[in-house]
């Protein structure tokens, strides 16, 4: 498992350096498998901000910039990204910086020309720099970004993430509260947890569900969420504590999930509501019944999954990854949150007979805690 070490550090701090608080971990049990960076070493990327853009003389898709680095004489840099434009705060690798390469010897930022205009630098996408491209073009900064600042310093792209091995018997630990538990216990120190209020329901229309296999499903719990406004992006704490976790940020919805997930160890899923047709049911599968997963992927199921379904057939392979007719998009503005505890026994190998291995599956076939799911629900309810 992947986490952020400032994740865990803002539950407990103890007074030791990385290496330190790695040895513990690993000491515990959890052995440390890596120590990485948020992004690959790259030097010489400042803050800027595009003071002109200009279309090039010679190159349809090309734009002649000026971009403003607070070192007293702006830049003039040639651009082809589709977003550039006047306003926008970028990053700016200046002439000598040396960016992240394919075969780790770094590719060195010159001087030079395209189509005949003289470019002093280079203004950077996400991939440049190592990260993961969220838009196509160039990495957009808060309108607050301190020009002539380092990018490096700016995103705190030198934050630690910790590649921890979890053993099988240790589930409990899949998850910064899992983790900073043990941190705590080890250093005698209280943990600085979050405070998680009770979510208020301000709506009479619940969602109906029938649990058909208590045993398989001992507890669900289903919360209705409406007028979603989805011009909403992620936070940018979020999203940098996922993408320092390892995981890539989607979309606002499925964002909050995975930040629970991780953050709890709770599986969360989200339905579309307004794709649900009657009630949700918690049951077996039918032999022979079939079901497109996210991943496009179309299985048939034997009899023994459990299923979440509504009066159309099946939702979601439960505990394991949801079924493309409910799924969120950027549409979605109602949602059913599912928050359950599922029977260790009824879902282990059931992911791994259709080739799948999901975050979902990890923790449920290891055993989540019986008590998280109020806790995990009124998380994500707030978020």
């Amino acid at each position: 498992m992947k986490i952020s070490e400032n994740w865990l550090r803002q539950w407990v701090n103890p007074s030791i350096n990385s290496e330190l608080l790695g040895e513990q971990l690993t000491m515990a049990g959890f052995e440390l498998d890596g120590v990485e960076t948020v992004a690959p070493p790259f030097n010489g990327v400042v803050i800027g901000v595009v003071t002109e853009c200009q279309q090039h003389p010679d190159a349809d898709r090309l734009r002649v910039t000026k971009v403003d680095i607070g070192s007293g004489e702006q830049l003039q840099i040639v651009c082809g990204a589709p977003n550039v434009c006047v306003g926008l705060k970028v990053a700016v690798a200046t002439i000598g910086a040396v960016l992240p390469s394919d075969d780790n010897k770094g590719f060195k930022i010159k001087k030079g020309k395209l189509r005949g205009v003289e470019s002093q630098g280079m203004l950077c996408g996400a991939s440049e720099l190592g990260l993961e491209d969220e838009i196509d073009g160039l990495m957009e900064l808060p309108k607050d970004a301190p020009i002539g600042v380092d990018v490096r310093d700016y995103l705190n792209l030198d934050a630690k993430i910790f590649e921890i091995a979890i053993t099988p018997n240790r589930g409990d630990c899949l998850s910064v509260l899992g983790l900073v538990r043990e941190i705590a216990a080890i250093n005698q120190m209280p943990l600085n947890r979050p405070v998680i209020q009770p979510s208020k329901v301000v709506t009479d229309t619940a969602p109906s569900v029938q649990v058909l296999d208590a045993k398989a499903c001992p507890r669900y719990l289903a919360q209705r969420i409406d007028d979603i406004d989805r011009t909403w992006p992620t936070p940018q704490w979020m999203t940098d504590a996922l993408i320092a976790s390892g995981v890539r940020s989607h979309n606002f919805l499925v964002d909050v999930t995975n930040f629970v997930l991780l953050e709890l160890g709770q599986p969360l899923h989200a339905f579309d509501a307004d794709k649900i047709q009657g009630d949700i049911i918690v049951r077996m599968a039918h032999s022979g019944e079939t079901l497109e997963l996210l991943n496009e992927q179309v299985i048939t199921l034997s009899g023994d999954e459990l299923v979440i379904a509504d009066d159309a057939g099946v939702l979601a392979l439960a505990g394991i990854m949801g079924g493309a007719r409910s799924a969120v998009s950027d549409e979605t503005t109602s949602i059913i949150l599912e928050s359950a505890h599922f029977d260790q026994l009824t879902i282990a190998g059931r992911a791994r007979r259709f080739g799948l291995h999901t975050d979902a599956s990890q923790r449920f076939e290891r055993g989540v805690d019986f008590a998280l799911p109020k806790l995990a629900m009124d998380r994500a309810v707030s978020l």
